[in-house]
């Protein structure tokens, strides 16, 4: 790992943007972020829509400051939007493929505290680790930032001692804090680990021996279905809303007559139809035009006559495999049933049992 930082391979293009310079080609359209980056997407596979349009949503400074002061601050307005900007930085993949990058990485100017977001729709069981390595890689491009920074203020003559070349800071220069969130998007609880230690395959009683001596890393963790959506003032809230209205279709038709969601944004209605994870919504959105809403009805309904019918077939086919039990009771040939009732090979199988 040292090796590959020093040899420079880690790159970071600090750009001082609100989102992204997609996002902002399309505020001067006037048409939603989210609902442009995922339907370029659609050729990416459904996952791939999700991360686009998570990221799109998420980015916005105003979102990204409220959810990171309820979710690390109980809700007190710590960071500030006007006070933030959005960090573009590329690693390199320890795989020795390509490039790696966090989902969102911000900076507050004025505490000179960086704030990562992951935005996960599935447990990852190497969290704790990759957060890590996430952290380190942005903890090197400061050292080298450092290192280069002193090295072109350095006379030419003047040449670095030992202590110079092995630290690569001085003991004046300081590293800037990463503190990352990730926020679980899927159903449910997280079940991943939260922290390094956990991942560690030694005796219980080594891990009590060690106690703090025990290297660890840990992150935040917010859950979708367990935060507080009143908590928010923003869009947020009606985000979080349909979250947790995910399995509960009763709560879900309700909530899509309220006004609220009926005046909801754009881009908060296409994340909104992403994660509620109904790919046939974000098809119906895209082929048929419908408003989220809208959408989501037609959906709701078509689950529910398909339910319908679902039931209407269990009880034909309950009500055909007793008309059988009682044909085989009189004695009838097993092929003169099947050839009167038309029942199935299982059918009558259940009938004889």
């Amino acid at each position: 790992m040292e090796s590959m930082f020093r040899s420079g391979q880690i790159t970071g293009d600090i750009r001082f943007r609100r989102v992204s310079h997609i996002s902002q080609a399309k505020q001067k359209m006037a048409v939603a972020p989210g609902a442009i980056r995922c339907k370029r997407a659609a050729g990416k596979g459904y996952m791939g829509k999700k991360d686009l349009a998570g990221k799109d949503f998420f980015a916005d400074r105003k979102r990204f400051a409220e959810l990171l002061n309820v979710v690390i601050y109980q809700g007190k307005e710590v960071i500030c939007a006007e006070g933030i900007e959005y960090i573009h930085r590329r690693y390199p993949s320890f795989s020795g493929n390509g490039e790696m990058s966090r989902d969102i990485l911000m900076k507050d100017r004025e505490r000179n505290i960086y704030y990562g977001l992951e935005l996960e729709t599935e447990s990852d069981y190497s969290m704790p680790e990759r957060v890590m390595v996430y952290d380190a890689c942005e903890f090197e491009h400061r050292i080298k930032g450092i290192r280069k920074r002193k090295t072109e203020e350095r006379q030419k003559e003047e040449k670095l001692d030992y202590r110079e070349k092995k630290s690569r800071i001085g003991e004046s220069d300081f590293l800037l804090p990463v503190v990352t969130v990730v926020l679980y998007l899927g159903t449910g609880h997280f079940e991943g680990r939260q922290k390094l230690s956990e991942l560690y395959n030694i005796p219980k009683e080594m891990q009590n021996i060690l106690g703090d001596k025990l290297p660890d890393y840990k992150f935040i963790l917010a859950e979708a279905d367990f935060l507080d959506a009143g908590a928010f003032k923003t869009d947020l809230k009606d985000f979080f809303t349909a979250m947790q209205c995910r399995n509960d279709k009763a709560k879900l038709k309700e909530l899509i007559k309220t006004e609220r969601f009926l005046r909801m944004k754009e881009d908060t209605a296409w994340a909104v139809a992403i994660y509620l994870d109904r790919k046939l919504l974000t098809e119906k959105i895209k082929k048929e035009g419908l408003t989220v809403c809208k959408a989501l009805d037609e959906l709701l309904k078509d689950e529910r006559m398909e339910g319908k019918s679902e039931g209407r077939m269990e009880g034909e086919r309950k009500e055909r495999i007793s008309i059988v039990r009682n044909m085989v009771r009189e004695g009838m040939d097993y092929e003169l049933i099947r050839k009167i009732t038309g029942c199935s090979a299982k059918e009558l199988s259940m009938a004889v049992k």
